[in-house]
């Protein structure tokens, strides 16, 4: 199972998912987000990232001349669409749902879909899960599973068979990225 860690914005995060078999670095380009990195910061990150680990862009109704930018300048490899905007790039996609119920979940152009929780009406990754037997029948496209994701609480998010999981604050002690949490994530989903 695939682990993707978002929401990296120092090279301390970097160095504390180098290396550990993370298979997706998230970088939030998302105006106002607590996790929010520039282009420059992104850029710089990127360049301390294990070339191993697929960079993925989250974007909420950015335009796509700005995301393209991003893509052409090989900040990020993948690129995650919340928001109404979705579009067709020559790289991996990944389209952000956050779902409270089955009406939630849209038809997608993009190549894997990230089911998140729903939380006063924010955007994007909130923290909160949601009920995961919503997408327990969901097989158009391969999916990962965010929102609230812990050590606490891995194994049974794994149990919906998701592609991957898609987690930031559960990789986190006191705000920061810990290596030691991740590295114990890994290791539940690379056994199962």
């Amino acid at each position: 199972m695939k682990l993707k860690i978002c929401g990296i914005q120092t090279l301390d995060d970097i160095a504390s998912i180098n290396g550990t078999g993370v298979d997706y670095a998230g970088f939030v380009f998302v105006s106002g987000h607590r996790q929010e990195v520039s282009i420059d910061r992104a850029r710089e990150l990127r360049a301390a990232l294990d070339p191993s680990i697929t960079a993925v862009g989250v974007f909420v109704n950015e335009p796509y001349e700005l995301i393209k930018r991003i893509v052409d300048e090989g900040i990020i490899d993948a690129v995650q669409f919340h928001g109404d905007r979705e579009y067709s790039m020559n790289v991996l996609t990944l389209r952000g749902m956050v779902i409270s119920s089955e009406q939630d979940i849209k038809a997608t152009v993009s190549d894997y879909v990230v089911f998140d929780g729903h939380w006063n009406g924010a955007i994007g990754s909130t923290g909160g899960t949601f009920d995961w037997r919503l997408v327990e029948g969901y097989k158009e496209k391969p999916f990962f599973l965010a929102g609230g994701i812990n050590i606490g609480n891995i194994k049974e998010a794994m149990a919906y068979k998701p592609y991957g999981i898609d987690m930031s604050s559960g990789a986190e002690e006191e705000g920061r990225k810990s290596r030691r949490k991740i590295i114990e994530l890994v290791n539940v989903c690379k056994v199962h």
